[in-house]
């Protein structure tokens, strides 16, 4: 592995050991370290203990509609969803797949998301090599999100769609790079399909390969925008065949813009400080790496602004695509100044703190190797300094993975605990949830309705759509009597007091998992 500005190929090793000194002579450092990367994120989230931990959360929920669809129902219509299918889709095809071999929907649902991370891993990499020139800082930037656990269970308890949205969106970078406008479109397209933010990679790549719009002729931008256009016109077909686009577009679009965005929004300063707070609580020692990002973030940004400043840029040269990396960066964050939610909305920032952090690292290497006093034969502080980090993440990481457990329920906890829900419940006994996703994904049961989680205006919204008040809703799940009821995150919830009476007016408890009521029916 060569870690300074100008990446080197290895020459071939001797052919001394007949067809596996030629497997050797031909494999290059790139392979070895992409697969030893995904090896590496492979092994470290299953010590995560992937098979163990409970279902619960926004999680939860896309594991649901991944079932949902297997069932042969829709997003939207069915399932009331505010981001783009792309993500439960791929999640369903892993679940179609692991069918064949009897594996259990949940796990293979989580092992598609280990697979995403080997992948993100492998992207992260490749982008640093290309964007920086430098592999040990892609090694650095594939780590980093390895190293917090709150990442690992984020992955490992159920579907995460910022992840799937990460990994096409680093791809895209680097197909961006390596001058394939058309797929770099393409891709970035798909990352906005797992969730409409990965609109930027669209738009970067749109912004960069037209050279801030004022050059079309060579044809790369058009080609961003053809690879872009066709899986678009695929998710606006599917939905419009299926007649469904009214539902998709309601609340894939204008709910977001029309309620939760403005609903949602802290204000600047509010914003801020609880971006602040849910860095701290996230990353909390690690932090340290954020830091060094703002640091590598702005070393970069003037790097590039510098470059152009003296001219050596203006126009198309080898490094015409670097500009790429700077805007995912800046336009995700003033997204989250609008919304920014929870922990999991970091997740398009991580691997970026681990590219920018490491080219810190690298570029600190390189101004104490040009102090005299510290100059010494045959030692370069670049190499040094990020080797040194290297060894580091890998033994912080590796520490943090074997000593990991779960400190409350388990998966199989859950199971247990629903067994009274179970027994209750018919073949045709029907069930309303509200937030409590984990007693239809484990039960295997149809909602009642599409309203699985009506926080921040959707109760409102609902009832809108349908041309009724809520109480009609509620009137309408009552007149069907749903056996086995749940209600939880209801805190954000416009008509949070009408579903409550409702709920007490004709159920009593039937049980309680991991703290949350459960309630049967009264009998008449």
């Amino acid at each position: 592995m060569v870690e300074n500005d100008t990446i080197q190929e290895t020459k071939p090793v001797d052919d001394r050991f007949g067809k596996l000194g030629g497997w050797l002579a031909r494999l290059d450092n790139r392979r070895v370290i992409c697969i030893g990367l995904f090896g590496i994120s492979v092994i470290v989230m299953l010590f995560y203990k992937p098979f163990k931990q409970i279902v619960e959360g926004d999680q939860a929920i896309y594991d649901y509609i991944t079932q949902s669809i297997l069932r042969g129902q829709l997003p939207y219509r069915d399932i009331a969803d505010i981001k783009w299918p792309a993500s439960v889709y791929i999640n369903a095809i892993a679940v179609w797949i692991g069918q064949g071999f009897g594996l259990q929907d949940i796990f293979a649902i989580r092992l598609m998301q280990i697979i995403e991370v080997g992948l993100l891993s492998i992207f992260t990499f490749l982008v640093a090599e290309v964007y920086l020139k430098n592999r040990a800082v892609g090694v650095i930037a594939a780590l980093f999100p390895l190293l917090n656990k709150n990442f690992a269970a984020w992955v490992v308890m159920g579907s995460q769609p910022k992840l799937p949205l990460m990994v096409f969106g680093m791809l895209s970078l680097w197909l961006l790079a390596k001058d394939k406008p058309f797929w770099a479109g393409f891709t970035s397209m798909l990352a906005c399909m797992c969730w409409q933010p990965g609109l930027l990679f669209t738009g970067t790549a749109g912004l960069v390969a037209s050279n801030y719009l004022r050059n079309w002729r060579d044809l790369r931008a058009v080609k961003v925008v053809a690879g872009a256009l066709i899986p678009l016109l695929v998710l606006f077909g599917y939905f419009y065949l299926k007649g469904a686009f009214g539902d998709f577009w309601a609340w894939s679009m204008e709910y977001n813009y029309g309620v939760f965005g403005p609903d949602a929004n802290r204000g600047l300063e509010r914003a801020l400080q609880h971006m602040w707070r849910v860095m701290r609580r996230i990353f909390e020692i690690d932090i340290v790496f954020l830091v060094l990002s703002i640091g590598g973030y702005f070393l970069f940004v003037g790097e590039r602004i510098y470059r152009r400043w003296k001219g050596k840029e203006n126009s198309y040269t080898e490094a015409w695509f670097k500009d790429a990396l700077i805007f995912p960066v800046l336009v995700y964050f003033l997204f989250c100044l609008i919304n920014m939610q929870a922990g999991p909305d970091l997740i398009p920032f991580i691997p970026f703190i681990g590219l920018f952090a490491g080219w810190f690292i690298f570029r600190v290497g390189t101004v104490i190797g040009k102090i005299k006093l510290l100059q010494r034969p045959h030692l370069s502080w670049e190499v040094l300094a990020t080797c040194l980090v290297i060894a580091l993440m890998t033994g912080v990481v590796l520490r943090r993975a074997t000593k990991y457990r779960i400190a409350g329920m388990t998966l199989q906890d859950q199971y247990r605990d629903l067994q009274p829900v179970a027994a209750a419940l018919g073949p045709d006994d029907k069930v309303y949830v509200h937030g409590t996703m984990e007693v239809l994904v484990l039960l295997k049961r149809r909602n009642l309705n599409p309203y699985v989680l009506l926080d921040w205006g959707a109760d409102q919204f609902a009832a809108y759509k349908k041309g009724v008040e809520f109480k009609d809703i509620i009137a309408e799940m009552d007149a069907q009597a749903p056996k086995i009821i749940s209600l939880t995150r209801l805190r954000t919830l416009t008509n949070k007091a009408e579903l409550e009476n409702w709920a007490k007016a004709h159920y009593d408890e039937l049980t309680i998992t991991d703290g949350k009521p459960i309630y049967i029916r009264r009998q008449p």
